[in-house]
């Protein structure tokens, strides 16, 4: 038996030791407090390894005053890292002096013992592995459980109030903590009381331990985290789907089951509705623009965002997809179109794509000049010039020429959805951002040269279809003044785009 608790022992003893160097390494706040705690507690293993392998009186004392001292310094430990780990949920600014004196004053009387024998000594047994020692407790002893069990019910209250205090979605670790070190006091005084032979407390010890690691250092609630989650994407009026890695459909919210008409509980079918609604995504290239469903008066509008979901070392979980429902939005484009009527499209609209024209441009130039005057400070503006139209005239004709205009011009649009696109030259377009745009510019920006590098890269298809463009981006500085200055600044940072291309690609425009 006594062979079969040293293994134990000194397999917790190698645990503690894996999760002290393990939380040492971690980026956690509480690391430092959390491997302190667990290097404390093997000392508790240690020396009773000691007691129960102990051939003679004065290594079994040994054993017994390294391990009342090591029950001292574990809840000197445990005292520091609760100060860590439910910090915030008190006042936040005592610290925890006066429990830090008590226990070093414990340690002090326990180390006088050898000279007034006022604490404790060791006397041999007989058991069934032959002889072994058990303490025998003086009044010093007595102080030191009392002052232990006041110690461990102060840290006891304060995890009780940081369960009730602390948000639902963190009160797990909280209370499995709390129950831990229920647990071990309960153990430590059934040893106590029943004088048993093997101190059987101490393997709570060791197993606290982990629990700390894992709570402190690993921990992460998932599963009421995923359930806040699917509630919240539950109740929002977009449809949304979720897939595996294998493009397979494992969730719907309830407004995607509607909008595909599915009732069924085999997932496995969504993906064959979504394709016969709004057709196969693999033939968009990854990019899924706006798409019309229906005809006449019952035609409706969706935009969808497809992203793949990652984990921590980049490896593909899945994917979701989200479809907004904009029929209202667009029809309202529809109608604003209807009521600016033939003579200000022509002026203000670009004939061959549809954007705004040379003059639109201007008056929004005008417009934002004096919004500068008056405080505008949050926009940026894009700058696109084609790449070898040029050639494309000249070798296919202008009607293939206008066709590569309005492909460029159309993934312009696609990246900056909510800002004004202009036509300002034969081939030069200008998007003035601001409101969401602005904010996801540098994503929308390196969106749109990615389309065009996409398009370029298509060999196989017509060269009036292999879109390319430079983009050049640059955002209001605290000095502008004027619109143009900004312009100025996109138009070089665009042309430094275009060189590059020349560099790489040849060009003769």
């Amino acid at each position: 038996m006594k062979l079969t608790y040293s293994l134990l022992y000194l397999l917790l003893i190698l645990a503690l030791t894996g999760c002290a160097v393990l939380a040492r390494r971690s980026a956690r706040p509480a690391r430092g407090a959390v491997a302190w705690l667990d290097t404390a507690l093997m000392m508790p293993l240690v020396s009773n390894m000691i007691v129960l392998l102990a051939t003679n009186r004065t290594m079994a004392m040994v054993g017994y005053y390294f391990l009342l001292i090591s029950i001292d310094l574990v809840l000197i430990s445990l005292v520091h890292f609760t100060n860590v780990y439910c910090q915030g949920l008190g006042n936040g600014t005592q610290k925890p002096t006066v429990v830090y004196l008590m226990l070093g004053a414990d340690i002090v009387q326990l180390l006088l013992n050898p000279f007034f024998g006022h604490a404790f000594d060791a006397r041999q047994e007989i058991g069934e592995d032959g002889a072994f020692y058990i303490i025998v407790p003086y009044i010093g002893q007595t102080i030191h459980r009392i002052i232990d069990y006041l110690v461990l019910l102060c840290i006891m209250l304060i995890f009780t109030l940081a369960t009730i205090r602390t948000p639902r979605i963190y009160k797990e670790r909280y209370s499995v903590l709390l129950g831990s070190m229920l647990a071990i006091g309960v153990m430590q005084a059934y040893y106590i009381f029943s004088k048993s032979t093997y101190d059987r407390s101490v393997i709570g010890y060791g197993l606290f331990g982990l629990v700390i690691f894992y709570f402190a250092i690993c921990y992460r609630p998932l599963r009421l985290l995923d359930s806040i989650l699917s509630n919240i994407i539950s109740d929002l009026s977009d449809a949304f789907f979720v897939f595996d890695s294998n493009g397979k459909c494992i969730w719907a919210n309830e407004q995607g089951c509607k909008l595909i008409d599915f009732t069924g509980t085999n997932y496995e079918e969504v993906n064959s509705k979504l394709i016969r609604m709004f057709g196969d995504p693999t033939d968009s290239r990854g990019r899924i623009p706006k798409k019309c469903v229906g005809e006449g008066a019952s035609v409706r509008f969706y935009t969808l965002e497809e992203k793949q979901v990652k984990d921590n070392r980049g490896n593909p979980n899945g994917t979701y997809l989200r479809i907004q429902d904009v029929t209202e939005e667009e029809r309202e484009i529809q109608v604003r179109d209807e009521q600016i009527g033939q003579i200000s499209q022509e002026a203000y609209r670009d004939p061959l794509t549809g954007v705004g024209s040379k003059a639109a441009y201007d008056n929004k130039v005008a417009e934002l000049n004096e919004q500068l005057a008056n405080g505008l400070t949050e926009f940026a503006l894009v700058m696109v010039d084609m790449n070898n139209l040029k050639q494309i005239n000249d070798e296919f004709g202008h009607k293939a020429g206008d066709l590569y205009i309005k492909g460029c011009c159309h993934l312009i649009c696609e990246a900056f959805k909510h800002s004004p696109v202009f036509r300002i030259g034969g081939d030069e377009f200008v998007a003035i951002l601001r409101g969401a745009d602005y904010d996801a510019r540098l994503q929308n920006v390196e969106d749109l040269r990615m389309a065009y590098d996409d398009a370029f890269e298509q060999e196989d298809t017509d060269p009036w279809l292999r879109y390319s463009a430079a983009v050049g981006m640059a955002e209001h500085a605290s000095d502008d003044n004027t619109l143009e200055l900004v312009f100025k600044r996109a138009d070089e940072a665009m042309y430094k785009e275009k060189k590059l291309f020349k560099v790489l690609h040849g060009s003769y425009r």
